[in-house]
């Protein structure tokens, strides 16, 4: 290879050598970005809800400074809780105060919504038939208490002479409570009451 050939390729790769920085072009400056000239404009909708006052918002600053009093809750009518705590009472024109004195068939025949208070003793049969409402007896009872007695309260809180075998009969859906113990109920007897006043020594056929 000439020596001519040697030098033109040394001068070709001459071409790919980076220049020294002194012959570099200078760097312009780097620009800061200008600031957004653009201004958003509030919706119509936003600019009138700023123009609005809030009520409720003032009723709260107001409680919290101590200028109003904090509202009292209370709760509606209708509520369950308002419900439950209702005691019912019976009307006065369904409820029958009678004396006793030992009257036979008290409650002959009772049904649901009225009730028969004997002050006194019932003498036999108290509760006779009966298909719903309620006797409170207060005193004692004769023979064959709650005889076909079918639904209904029967309440003695004295001493009965004797109940009748049918008051104990599954269809008497009713319930039958002596000396603050339930004895019967819903077709069934109920313990510890039963057991507890020797129910079965107390009943008549």
């Amino acid at each position: 290879m000439s020596e001519e050939h040697l030098n033109k390729i040394w001068n070709a790769g001459k071409l790919f050598e980076p220049k020294p920085e002194s012959e570099q072009p200078a760097k312009q400056p780097e620009s800061e970005p200008k600031p957004s000239t653009v201004k958003r404009k509030k919706s119509v909708i936003g600019a009138f809800m700023d123009k609005q006052e809030d009520p409720f918002k003032e009723k709260v600053e107001a409680v919290l400074k101590g200028v109003e009093p904090a509202p009292v809750l209370s709760e509606p009518k209708d509520s369950a809780k308002a419900i439950a705590g209702k005691e019912e009472k019976p009307d006065s024109s369904d409820v029958e105060v009678i004396d006793g004195r030992g009257q036979h068939k008290i409650g002959n025949g009772l049904v649901a919504g009225k009730t028969i208070c004997v002050e006194g003793d019932a003498g036999r049969w108290s509760g006779y038939y009966m298909s719903g409402g309620k006797i409170h007896v207060k005193g004692n009872t004769g023979t064959w208490t709650g005889y076909h007695m079918a639904d209904g309260v029967l309440l003695i809180d004295g001493n009965v002479a004797s109940f009748d075998e049918t008051a104990f009969m599954p269809k008497n859906k009713g319930t039958i409570i002596w000396k603050g113990e339930t004895i019967w109920e819903e077709g069934h007897r109920v313990e510890p009451g039963w057991t507890k006043l020797n129910v079965e020594e107390k009943i008549e056929e």
